[in-house]
């Protein structure tokens, strides 16, 4: 099971509280999961990707407008890339909590 946080899960920001709270909350849910489904061999993982292009500023689905992917932020390939390495790791072990970070977000 992939749960999806983002970098707000980690860490709180001005004028995100609401935001940052309900991605705290995945995490918390994640890992309480992770306790209750361990032992019937379910893995459960966070991913938390820092900046992508996203349509996250649009409030209403009328305005909401997909932007294209910029070269300075993660994009869908890097996050699926991430999932599928999760899912593909040998039943030995798990991954619980896997941070993504944009190598430069600032160019």
């Amino acid at each position: 099971m992939i749960n999806s946080g983002g970098s707000a899960s980690q860490k709180g920001f001005a004028q995100g509280s609401v935001f940052a709270a309900s991605k705290f909350a995945v995490r918390a849910m994640t890992q309480s999961w992770q306790a209750e489904l361990r032992k019937y061999n379910i893995r459960v993982t966070l991913v938390n990707p820092s900046e992508i292009t996203t349509a996250f500023r649009y409030r209403s689905r009328e305005n909401r407008e997909e932007r294209k992917e910029q070269f300075n932020k993660l994009g869908p390939e890097d996050i699926a890339h991430t999932i599928i390495s999760i899912v593909e790791m040998r039943n030995k072990g798990f991954i619980p909590e896997l941070t993504v970070w944009t190598t430069n977000p600032f160019e």
